[in-house]
């Protein structure tokens, strides 16, 4: 009888049997242990710091495992579980962790006395259908008709959901303004539209939902202390090109036989930015915003003699297609 062939990539380690079943077990024990202090409003925070130094302090599941740097393979189940429900429902990472743990640690003892894999798991699916059926017996239906009774109910689970954060105190001003956010949303629910912008300095109570866009920038150009700095109902160009004269590129090479071949390419890279500011002038915008850079306009425009006032110009921003 000739040996079975086994094709493994050189190197690769193969084992299975029971003491693999219980090695499973227990590495994912040791994810639990790393996680279970996080777990509920006493829970504790994990300091945790990268290979580059970078420090990230949270008692969120699914943030401390994905930072972890977990190697074995059945461990990283968990990592998607975790993932997994922070994609569909955003709370209760650290709970179905556990919660996962607990299981194999039940059936670890029955592992051991040779009971096969695959009644234990049949035997889980059948307490997962009874669980299932508990709960639909327990839930209580939601009136989506009634928009005064949907906000609270909203209101309520997000308020449970910020009960183990660090914002728990504020959790009744916060939830509030987590439902305002969402209920802006179509019916999609487009979470990625959501954005949260950090400014240093100021109280949590400072914190404010802007029903719009919203960017951190700074005024730096001359005369900035003179420019409207509110503007109502007013028309916003969002440009994709520069406002400014462009470097040439370092394997660029002009040949000129005379002066005036250079003045006349310096007067043709002026003639364009000229034409882009009159084009972004008849068009009424107030409020011009570029992801590419935006020099000194209002120079250009005064020596051009095109004295636009009133126009506020940001360059360099991050807008989404």
């Amino acid at each position: 009888m000739q040996p079975g062939i086994i094709l493994l990539k050189e190197g690769t380690d193969s084992s299975q049997g029971i003491p693999q079943l219980i090695s499973n077990i227990n590495a994912c024990q040791f994810i639990a242990n790393a996680v279970r202090t996080t777990l509920g409003p006493r829970g504790m925070d994990k300091l945790m710091v990268d290979n580059r130094g970078k420090s990230t302090i949270s008692n969120d599941g699914a943030t401390i495992i994905n930072l972890l740097d977990i190697i074995h393979p059945a461990a990283k189940t968990l990592v998607d579980i975790a993932k997994s429900q922070d994609a569909e429902v955003g709370d209760g990472t650290t709970s179905v962790v556990l919660l996962a743990c607990e299981f194999l640690k039940q059936i670890k003892s029955f592992i051991e006395e040779g009971v096969h894999p695959q009644i234990v798991v049949k035997s889980y699916r059948k307490a997962a259908n009874l669980a299932i059926k508990r709960i639909k017996e327990l839930a209580v239906p939601v009136k989506k008709d009634d928009p005064d009774e949907m906000r609270k109910l909203l209101e309520r689970c997000a308020a449970t959901a910020m009960s183990s954060k660090l914002i728990a105190t504020y959790k009744d001003f916060f939830s509030k303004m987590v439902v305002d956010a969402v209920l802006h949303l179509d019916e999609l629910l487009p979470l990625n539209m959501i954005g949260i912008k950090m400014v240093s300095g100021g109280a949590l109570e400072d914190s404010l939902l802007v029903k719009g866009v919203a960017f951190k920038k700074t005024f730096s150009y001359a005369g900035f202390e003179m420019q409207p700095k509110k503007y109502k109902d007013c028309k916003i160009a969002l440009l994709n090109v520069e406002l400014e004269l462009k470097a040439e590129k370092e394997n660029a090479e002009v040949r000129l036989d005379n002066v005036q071949e250079y003045q006349n390419i310096v007067d043709a890279e002026w003639d364009i930015l000229y034409d882009k500011l009159d084009k972004v002038h008849k068009s009424g915008a107030k409020v011009v915003l570029s992801k590419l850079p935006i020099g000194d306009v209002r120079f250009y425009e005064s020596e051009q003699q095109l004295d636009h006032p009133g126009k506020v110009y940001i360059g360099l921003l991050k807008i989404p297609d």
